[in-house]
């Protein structure tokens, strides 16, 4: 049985990983926000409040597609793999109840991701959007009453993996 392909991220140009007050300590707690989910990097979640009893982490909910942009996270953690059997990248998930590291939207920041954190059409020239969901919708032109991320720049293909490069609106 094969084994699940999770999303892959790029921090390329993203303002967090020189301004360290544009990261956030996040937890995905699912849809209803009280149940600690897995999430894999690349995805978005909505910045919540403080979980109780901490000072540093946020309560990381699922994106409404009408959601500030403001209040949207990028995940990317750092990808530590416990289990030794596991070597790649699109192996890696952010396990449910663990701490992940969250950057938040700049305009003019560019990142990437593979194809696994996205819906939709995936061309140059896309508009890349919030969706009801953990993954960005892509399509050929904006929806209504969904915000705009910004757009795909490039496909780049870096050995096996090919990613999509979004520069943020």
């Amino acid at each position: 049985m094969a084994e699940t392909k999770h999303a892959v991220v790029r921090t390329d140009n993203m303002t967090g990983t020189d301004v360290r007050s544009q990261l956030v300590s996040i937890k995905y707690m699912g849809a209803n926000g009280e149940t600690p989910t897995a999430i894999d990097n690349g995805n978005v979640l909505k910045v919540g409040d403080l979980l109780d009893g901490e000072r540093e982490v946020y309560c990381g909910e699922t994106p409404a597609a009408a959601d500030a942009i403001t209040d949207i996270v990028l995940i990317a953690s750092v990808e530590v793999m416990y289990d030794e059997r596991k070597k790649n990248l699109d192996e890696y998930e952010n396990e449910a109840g663990k701490i992940c590291r969250g950057y938040r939207l700049n305009h003019g920041d560019i990142f990437s991701v593979t194809a696994e954190a996205l819906t939709g059409t995936k061309a140059v020239g896309d508009v890349v959007e919030l969706a009801a969901g953990t993954k960005l919708n892509t399509a050929a032109s904006a929806t209504a009453s969904t915000t705009s991320v910004g757009s795909i720049i490039a496909i780049d293909t870096v050995g096996r993996h090919t990613y999509y490069v979004v520069k943020v609106d």
